[in-house]
């Protein structure tokens, strides 16, 4: 107990100056935040999500149909500077609402990516990226992410022609890569903010 009044009394008082909380970076300075200096340079490969994004979604439907419906993203930097969010807004081919986000952190102590996707609308996480499993690959603008779930192995690439579009296309393959869904969903950006 004397210890925590001891404790108490250097923060009342302000004499406890080894004790000092480093200042972050306020996140309301922005909507869309700021990258840090303490982020690894690798988080700048996911840098062109950062904004305000409406688009146009396309789903391959299983009868070979094709649905089209409107799309948003918005992308920040989290967690003062040092990881990106970015939430998809728009709804399934049959009109109800899907909402996610990824959060994307590139682990420099492991030397690989943490990406990890949250469906809010069907209520699930999946782990796209981690120490052992899946990849992050970059070829001239592309950024493809290589993921595996139970029965299912994706693709997701990311085409960034210039700072104010990208695409987004999914492939899948229910056989282990042998044979793929190629663009089953793609989504076209333009930047709105």
């Amino acid at each position: 107990m004397a210890r925590l009044v001891v404790v108490t009394a250097l923060l009342v008082t302000g004499n406890a100056s080894a004790q000092e909380v480093p200042t972050v970076t306020d996140p309301s300075k922005t909507i869309h935040g700021e990258r840090s200096a303490r982020a690894p340079r690798k988080l700048d490969v996911f840098a062109f999500l950062i904004g305000t994004w409406d688009g146009r979604g396309r789903t391959r439907l299983p009868d070979g149909k094709v649905a089209e419906y409107p799309v948003a993203s918005v992308g920040r930097y989290i967690l003062d500077g040092t990881a990106i969010a970015d939430e998809m807004h728009g709804p399934y081919p049959d009109g109800t609402p899907c909402l996610g986000i990824t959060f994307r952190q590139y682990d420099q102590r492991r030397k690989t990516w943490v990406i990890e996707f949250l469906n809010v609308s069907e209520s699930f996480l999946r782990r796209q990226v981690h120490h052992g499993t899946g990849s992050v690959a970059v070829s001239g603008r592309t950024v493809t992410v290589t993921s595996e779930s139970p029965g299912v192995v994706l693709r997701e690439h990311y085409v960034v022609p210039d700072a104010d579009h990208w695409v987004y296309r999914l492939d899948f393959s229910n056989d282990a890569g042998r044979s793929w869904n190629d663009g089953a969903i793609e989504f076209t950006f333009r930047r709105s903010k």
